[in-house]
């Protein structure tokens, strides 16, 4: 995520530079010789967002191409060019790191925040931690006992040896370094509270990891404050003084954001890890053009592939020890305590064990059944319906039963037909396809008449058969209803499948929810990234508004001005007023926490997605334009915008920056 924020930064200026240098070197220039050709190349891979591994190939490619002494204008120009982009590359490269660390540790020190004040939270760590006191206490006793010459064996820990080796103070301090090595205070440990200690211990390392992110978020608002001057040193216009100091200033820049960082916490004592020698301090009269390729690009080489790896194992060691316990640490006790305390629940609403297990024994065939008939079967009937054909489905009926008593019908009427009417063989056929649409007007005209005279009708049989035959056309009705009712039923056959199963998968899902919150600790994304990233971004949106509104509250650095050398493209332009470095720091790192929820949980290329990184870049302002009221503006539209929509409208939510 840090990367693609930096990429986003520097795209800017690659693109001014691009103008820059296409005015010196036109892009349908064919190159005329196959070193300018090679250097072209190198630009464009420069060009294009790469790993370090990448940049360092290509640092080795630029190196080998600038040993060669320029031979006109055109060659001097795609030099600089080169160089241009390799210091883009690698301040780019060196930003993300900084940034990556950032994260890390305001995460760790989330982590911490969130036990320590949540009520319950710092006992529920205590406890899952008491294993590891626990052998630390174990590891205490047996080096004390070590070192007053007593040979261990298992009578050594018996309660008249142990009474005599360890007295009350020796113990108390024993049990206090074993179980709380943090404290930084005396105490009598039987005496004390151990929440409170705890409370304390998650204190202590929340308060070092934020002193480790600072520092961090320090020294990346260095490097963003100096955007101006890597812009210029890409760019290279002006005097050739004036470019050799740029690229000079960049340098020192990104050497000094790397220097061994003297910060490590008390305690921790890691294995010291030293950064190499640091390289005299570069000056611009030390650079010659075209030489500067020459000199600078080793030293960046040295950042990338020296420098920024160690200051990472630095960052890595002062960590390592103030993270937050491992995952099967954090689990054990509910591993350890959920199934007897379900046992006993059972015990306690249950009269016997016989009664116990003849309602396990149900509970499992009901989980059985229910997921037998309700999940597995109607899947496999979704399944067997998409696979099959609608004829084959059962209907209510069948085409064959329709056929006959259609066939049925048709033949009474024309057997009365043909004996009361007298009709034709011609009639007969065009009554035939009458009745097959639904016409029996020839029956109803003879049953017109038969009722006028119903006693002679009944005794000449007419009357009866037209009765019989309009009881048959009935039939038929209510036949040809049911194949309707049918074929909607078939259409519909996927539909009603689906919210049959519907029901079972929800709550599979539910349990699936629980199970997954209760063992792993994750509640998931749930709606808008789920409560917690929501109450995260509400805390940046704070830390956020309150720098921009108070930027050097509690801040020991100071602001300064972008220098502008005299000769420069920028000489009409007024210096450029920047925020405090740490201010600035933490300003990134929150506005990269509200791009990674924006681009993490909300619906991906939708609207709301769309407006919300587009407030995000106006508080990044990449290219500078925006004044601080500007800015707070932006926020002030954010919070009516999305504070409803994520519940940042709720209860305050306290947090420190």
């Amino acid at each position: 995520m840090s990367s693609t924020f930096f990429e986003h930064q520097t795209r800017s200026i690659l693109q001014r530079s691009q103008t820059a240098t296409s005015k010196d070197i036109p892009e349908d220039r064919i190159p005329t010789t196959a070193r300018q050709q090679r250097l072209q190349t190198l630009i464009g891979e420069l060009s294009q967002p790469v790993k370090r591994e990448a940049l360092i190939q290509t640092l080795d490619k630029c190196l080998k191409e600038v040993e060669d002494e320029c031979l006109d204008e055109e060659e001097a120009a795609l030099e600089w060019a080169t160089l241009g982009r390799a210091v883009v590359g690698v301040y780019t490269e060196v930003m993300s790191s900084l940034l990556a660390q950032a994260i890390q540790a305001d995460e760790e020190a989330d982590w911490w925040r969130r036990v320590e004040q949540v009520g319950g939270g710092t006992a529920w760590y205590l406890l899952q931690t008491m294993p590891w006191r626990v052998i630390r206490l174990g590891r205490g006793m047996v080096s004390t006992i070590r070192s007053q010459q007593h040979q261990i064996t298992l009578q050594t820990f018996s309660l008249q040896n142990l009474d005599r080796i360890f007295t009350p103070n020796l113990l108390s301090h024993l049990f206090r370094r074993s179980f709380f090595p943090s404290a930084k205070h005396p105490y009598d440990f039987f005496r004390t509270n151990p929440i409170e200690l705890t409370r304390q211990e998650c204190r202590a390392r929340r308060i070092e990891l934020e002193k480790i992110r600072d520092r961090r978020a320090k020294s990346l608002g260095q490097l963003a404050n100096v955007r101006r001057v890597v812009e210029k040193a890409l760019i290279g216009k002006g005097s050739t003084e004036h470019r050799k100091e740029n690229v000079a200033s960049v340098l020192e820049i990104l050497e000094a954001s790397l220097e061994d960082d003297p910060f490590i916490p008390p305690i921790l004592h890691p294995d010291p890890v030293k950064l190499q020698a640091a390289p005299r301090k570069l000056h611009a009269k030390d650079l010659t053009i075209p030489g500067t390729t020459r000199t600078v690009l080793p030293r960046l080489q040295i950042i990338l592939a020296a420098t920024l790896p160690t200051y990472s194992t630095i960052h890595d060691q002062a960590l390592e020890p103030l993270r937050r316990p491992g995952r099967l640490t954090q689990l054990w006790p509910k591993l350890v305590l959920y199934p007897p305390l379900a046992f006993f629940a059972f015990k306690l609403l249950f009269n016997s064990t016989v009664e116990f297990f003849d309602t396990m024994k149900e509970a499992k065939e009901t989980v059985i059944g229910f997921w037998n008939g309700w999940v597995v079967e109607p899947i496999a009937g979704i399944l067997n319906t998409v696979r099959g054909s609608p004829d084959d489905s059962p209907m209510v009926v069948s085409k064959e039963g329709l056929h006959s008593d259609m066939d049925s019908l048709e033949r009474m009427v024309l057997s009365l037909a043909s004996e009361k009417l007298k009709y034709t063989p011609e009639q007969l056929e065009d009554l035939s396809n009458a009745v097959r649409q639904g016409d029996l007007t020839p029956v109803l005209r003879i049953y017109e008449q038969d009722i006028k005279s119903p006693l002679s009708s009944v005794i000449r049989g007419s009357l009866v058969r037209s009765l019989l035959i309009q009881i048959q056309k009935t039939k038929v009705d209510v036949d040809l209803a049911l194949t309707g009712i049918d074929r909607l039923l078939q259409s519909q056959q996927l539909t009603f499948a689906f919210v049959g199963v519907a029901p079972s998968l929800a709550v599979l899902y539910i349990f699936g929810g629980w199970l997954r919150s209760t063992v792993l600790g994750a509640s998931g994304k749930g709606r808008l990234g789920g409560f917690r990233r929501r109450e995260s971004t509400l805390i940046a949106m704070r830390r956020i508004e309150r720098l921009l509104n108070n930027p050097t509250a509690g801040l020991a650095s100071r602001s300064f001005v972008t220098p502008e050398t005299p000769g420069s493209d920028s000489d009409t332009e007024s210096p450029q007023i920047t925020s405090p470095p740490l201010t600035q720091g933490l300003l990134l790192l929150s506005v990269t926490h509200l791009r990674s929820y924006a681009i993490e949980c909300l619906p991906a290329r939708s609207n709301l997605q769309q407006a919300f990184l587009e407030d995000v870049e106006d508080l990044e302002d990449a290219t500078g334009k925006l004044t601080r009221e500007d800015q707070l503006r932006v926020v002030d539209r954010m919070w009516r915008t999305y504070g409803r929509l994520l519940g940042w409208n709720g209860d305050a939510i306290g947090c420190e920056t």
